[in-house]
């Protein structure tokens, strides 16, 4: 049965929690990469949900990016959901060491606003790449 985004199940919230912890560490700082304790839903159904309830639960707008290029410099800070398949990130952030690291199917990668980024994506790979923007002032979010 497919979720709203409005109403996340038990088990998609328990992983909004999960992202929102991880974000909570590596967010605007440092590269990341997370393996959820929680089995992630359907993929079709996690599009549909995760950005809308990241943005609820972070109070920072969270919105689906396009398919990510070869090599990119990212603007906002990037959590790339693996959906299927695997991928190889090479992240080179603004302040620190450049790493390499592999996704696989259910493994969620931060990478802070600035960094340079040069994806390899399997054949059967399948992203969700999402930015994450500022945190919004409570003057905006009193105006509709």
């Amino acid at each position: 049965m497919s979720r709203t985004a409005q109403v996340p199940g038990e088990t998609e919230a328990l992983l909004v929690e999960e992202i929102a912890l991880f974000l909570s560490v590596h967010l605007g700082r440092s590269p990341g990469l997370m393996w959820p304790e929680h089995e992630p839903p359907e993929p079709g159904d996690l599009e549909a949900f995760l950005p809308a309830a990241l943005t609820g639960r972070l109070g920072r707008p969270v919105t689906v990016l396009p398919h990510p290029a070869e090599r990119d410099t990212v603007a906002h800070d990037l959590l790339v959901c693996q959906l299927g398949g695997s991928s190889t990130w090479h992240i080179a952030p603004p302040a620190g060491a450049a790493l390499t690291l592999r996704l696989q199917a259910g493994s969620v990668l931060h990478a802070p606003a600035g960094s340079v980024c040069t994806p390899r994506h399997g054949s059967r790979s399948r992203v969700l790449p999402l930015a994450v923007g500022n945190r919004r002032s409570e003057r905006e979010e009193e105006d509709p």
